[in-house]
């Protein structure tokens, strides 16, 4: 068996000269520093008085610094070769004002490797590659200021919720609980201004593959669906909008429409330089006509889209490079007037039924109106219709189709005339909706396809929940 060998000792220590040590005295309490260490994070405060080719040396030797003693310990750390990390905030804070003020570069620099972010108290220390990341947002801002921040960055807002968002930042996805979380986490993005993660939670849901239609070019046709609330009417367009500006737009024109907008943009002039050629002045002049011409193409569509008698999708295209979405809208608490084929109304609605929005709702709708240039809902009550595919849980009781619901419809209508005037709508109670819409002839068109609702109160108190399930829980109150 071979014996190892002995380590190797260490070297021995050397002692320095007392006479080459420099004092500095920092609000009375001495720090001997060799120039070795003066020299260490050079050129810097220390090294342009010492090294000074004109001092005297005799008087030199001690400075007098009005700083705090207890933040120069760990400057002089730096300064003899150790790492420096700061415990918090309110330490990362002072270490950085301190090596401005000292001009330590090299420590600038490690200290801005990592933030602290104090969120109600909690502490999260992050590289700051990651909290810039999902940029612009709210941590960008800071960034110009990021060297010297006089007050620490804190946050009044929910510890549990910005885990979610670091990870987020850390490019990992976020598990959403429930319908409650994924609201709070869509206020916090925006609060922190994080778009990505906005759009990704104003969206939803996976991206939903539509069927299996017949023409094998719309097989595939991503859809998505969001809350009314959380639509932002800029990423609306029109079905068909978007291909026609890829047709119209030249190679050196492409740009000038902005389908986010919903609107073209300001034409680019070309050619209004002072030193520009009269041939290069004249040519463009005729680039800014074709800009002009192009873009009186695609308001003539879009026109042309709004007011055809054919039904037209309403898409969502929430970023650049995302392909426009067939979109779906939740609508909650909301009363459905059921028109039945035989009735007074039906004359004048024909399958068409009214839906009635709350005020926050019409407001989103009339938005959209206005973004795409449709006519806008002048009442709460409003024109729509069922799709022939509907799945509507009615009672409890869920029915596939118009063939399904149309019978119970007409039986629910024979025994509410009882108590209302004849040839009255069945009003029916939904708790949510989902929507499909469109436009024809430049209004609106809303098409349940599908809802869950209560044909009266007493169906929809069958199916309220008690606070408490045990019995017990109940006595203990």
């Amino acid at each position: 068996m071979s014996i190892s060998a002995a380590p190797r000792p260490l070297p021995p220590l050397t002692t320095s000269d007392p006479r080459s040590f420099y004092t500095i005295v920092v609000s009375g309490e001495n720090f001997p520093l060799t120039m070795s260490a003066i020299q260490y994070d050079a050129p810097n405060f220390f090294s342009e008085i010492f090294t000074n080719p004109n001092r005297d040396e005799s008087t030199t030797k001690m400075m007098y610094i009005n700083r705090n003693p207890d933040v120069f310990r760990d400057i002089v750390k730096h300064m003899q070769g150790y790492y420096v990390a700061a415990r918090d905030e309110v330490h990362l804070e002072n270490l950085m004002m301190d090596a401005h003020f000292y001009k330590l570069n090299r420590l600038i620099e490690n200290l801005r490797q990592t933030m602290f972010v104090n969120v109600s108290g909690t502490l999260f220390k992050v590289a700051r590659e990651t909290i810039l990341n999902d940029s612009p947002n709210f941590f960008a801002l800071l960034e110009p200021f990021a060297d010297r921040n006089l007050t620490p960055t804190f946050f009044c807002r929910s510890p549990e919720l910005f885990k979610d968002i670091l990870s987020h930042l850390q490019g990992y996805e976020i598990h959403v609980r429930d319908k409650i979380h994924r609201s709070n986490l869509l206020k916090e993005a925006r609060y922190f201004k994080l778009n990505n993660l906005v759009q990704k939670l104003s969206l939803g849901t996976e991206y939903i593959y539509s069927g299996f239609p017949t023409r094998p070019e719309d097989r595939i046709k991503p859809e998505v669906t969001m809350i009314l609330k959380n639509i932002k009417v800029k990423h609306v367009i029109v079905k068909e909008w978007r291909e026609f500006v890829k047709e119209a737009s030249t190679a050196r024109t492409h740009g000038i429409f902005s389908g986010n907008e919903g609107r073209p943009s300001n034409p680019i002039s070309i050619g209004s330089g002072s030193n520009t050629s009269k041939a290069d002045g004249q040519k463009g002049q005729d680039t800014t006509m074709a800009d002009n011409s192009n873009k009186e193409k695609i308001l003539q569509h879009n026109r042309a889209l709004i007011q055809s008698a054919q039904l037209q999708d309403l898409l969502y295209k929430p970023t650049a490079d995302i392909e426009p979405l067939a979109l779906i809208v939740e609508i909650s608490s909301i009363e459905l007037f059921a028109i039945w084929p035989g009735s007074v109304n039906s004359s004048m609605l024909g399958d068409q039924h009214l839906l009635v929005y709350r005020g926050q709702d019409l407001i989103c709708l009339n938005k959209i109106c206005k973004q795409l240039g449709l006519q806008t809902l002048a009442m709460a009550a409003n024109v729509v219709q069922l799709s022939p595919n509907i799945y509507f849980c009615l009672d409890g009781q869920p029915y596939k189709g118009q063939d399904e619901l149309e019978p119970i419809i007409r039986k629910l209508a024979l025994t509410s005339a009882k108590v209302t005037p004849p040839g009255r709508a069945l009003r029916l109670f939904l708790g949510r909706a989902l929507v499909k819409i469109g436009c024809k002839s430049g209004q609106i068109v809303m098409t349940i396809v599908k809802a869950e609702g209560w044909s009266s109160d007493k169906e929809y108190n069958a199916c309220r929940k008690y606070l408490t399930e045990d019995k017990k829980d109940v006595s203990a109150l």
